[in-house]
């Protein structure tokens, strides 16, 4: 059912759950595992160098890899882009022709003030998206 499952991560202890949903469903369907990092290139705080928010960026995908090849995850892509979150997520989805995302979905106070990531892509995606709390 699905071939291609993306998990967006953003490098926080919260998205754990859906990180490990998305490995099951990987695991169940024999899925390539894609991860995403995004760098939010909106809200860069005076003195973060770019270089420093890809690193970050690398280091939450790695971990998601690690965690999927440990599982038996055999296809487990990964990558690290520029731009709104939303956005960023739905673009890579669409070029990737991607089945399903899988996101965690944060209940913290600038989300309620801001609008989360989480809602915006299933809003506005063209594929299934999986919300995991």
């Amino acid at each position: 059912m699905y071939d291609r499952i993306l998990v967006p991560t953003d490098g926080r202890e919260s998205t754990e759950r859906a990180i490990d949903e998305a490995i099951g469903l990987a695991s169940e369907h024999d899925a390539t595992l894609h991860t995403l990092y995004v760098v939010n290139s909106a809200s860069i705080a005076p003195g973060i160098d770019f270089e420093d928010l890809e690193e970050v960026g690398r280091q939450a995908v790695d971990y998601v890899r690690n965690r999927a090849t440990a599982a038996g995850i055999e296809h487990v892509e990964g990558d690290v882009t520029h731009g709104l979150r939303h956005r960023s997520i739905i673009a890579y989805a669409d070029e990737r022709d991607i089945d399903l995302i899988v996101i965690g979905r944060h209940r913290e106070l600038d989300h309620f003030v801001r609008g989360s990531v989480s809602k915006r892509v299933f809003e506005e995606a063209s594929v299934p998206v999986l919300l995991v709390e």
